[in-house]
This record gives C-alpha cells, structure tokens and sequence, in this order.
C-alpha cells in the first residue's frame, strides 16, 4: 500500500488526512453552507458523523486504488482539503485521477487553495503517472474555475452531478489538465 507523502509550499503543510480531522472538517465545510453548496458530498444541514464516516473510507485504504486526501494546513491549524480520487471518478475521462478542494471560509481570498492545490497535482503526476490530471466545478462556481484555469486546466466537457447539499443535479464543467502544459507552466514561473 502505498503511504502519502508530507508535501510543503512556501506556506502550507499538506499532511495525509486522519480520523482526528472529523471536527476540523465538520466545523470549517460541514456547517458553513457557503462552503457546502459547492461540495456534492456534503448533505445541508451536515449530519453527526458524516466526517467520520468519510474518513473511515480514506484514512488506512490505499490512496492510489481510492482516494488520496490531505488535510491542508496553515501553522499547524486545519484550514481545508485538497484530494487526488483515483482514475474512474469521471465517466469521459475514466482513465485521468481526478482532484477536488475546498477551504474554510475564513481562510478563503488568500491564494491557499491555489498553494494547496498546484502541490497536489504535482504529486498525483509523479504518483498516477498519468498524461493528465482532470478536475470539475459547478457551472455557477466562477472562484473554483478561475482557480482551475490559473493553474493550466481547459474546458472539457459538462456533465451532471447530484448535488446533496442542494438537493437537486447541478451541472459540472470538466477540466483536464496536461502533463505537459503543468510542466511548461512550471518551468515558466
């Protein structure tokens, strides 16, 4: 099984995700709606033992067969998660690992997510081995897609998502990332 790496950038400290962060994650996404209604997993209002019963699906399971998740964090404090799901998440592009985020709000407009998110998809290309990384966001998530296209993504295609906070299909737009544009990109900077 494979064990996740610590990854470090000029800020922050992305460290493998523990059942410990079931209070983090229930007080920072799962009791904010501004934070929630952008996420399909999380039911609004959150319900007692949703974080647990989410971390007992990651924490101990191999990260390459499931879902690598990080507890993204800031001075030792949990601000957010950034996670790599394994190739199979996304019906057009089964054979790309597909990443998701979401930071506390109060940690939000800081470019944390931006940090956060460009270590991970280094580290799922060097992990996957993959051509390409693939992400998705709401439609109406105009943040979360600027962040994506900051970073090098491009539109793919739309799909439908069920959305458990809202409670009704949202409509996602599906990015892909290139081995190749990241590493130009990198380079560049």
């Amino acid at each position: 099984m494979t064990i996740l790496p610590e990854l470090r950038t000029r800020r922050l400290i992305l460290r493998p995700i523990a059942m410990s962060d079931a209070e983090a994650i229930m007080e920072l996404g799962g009791k904010d709606f501004e934070v929630a209604r952008w996420m399909t997993s999380f039911a609004w209002p959150y319900e007692d033992g949703s974080a647990e019963a989410f971390l007992s699906t990651v924490v101990g399971k191999d990260p390459l067969k499931t879902e690598a998740v990080y507890a993204i964090t800031l001075g030792g404090v949990f601000i957010g998660i950034a996670a790599v799901e394994a190739p199979g998440d996304l019906e057009d592009l089964s054979d790309h690992p597909t990443i998701g985020y979401w930071i506390g709000r109060a940690f939000q407009g800081h470019g944390y997510a931006s940090e956060a998110v460009e270590a991970i998809i280094d580290w799922a290309f060097a992990a996957y081995g993959s051509d390409a990384i693939a992400a998705r966001a709401f439609e109406d998530n105009f943040r979360s897609r600027g962040l994506l296209r900051k970073l090098g993504f491009k539109p793919y295609s739309i799909t439908e998502r069920f959305s458990k906070a809202l409670d009704r299909r949202v409509s996602n737009v599906v990015v892909r990332l290139s081995r190749a544009d990241f590493e130009a990109r990198k380079e560049a900077a």
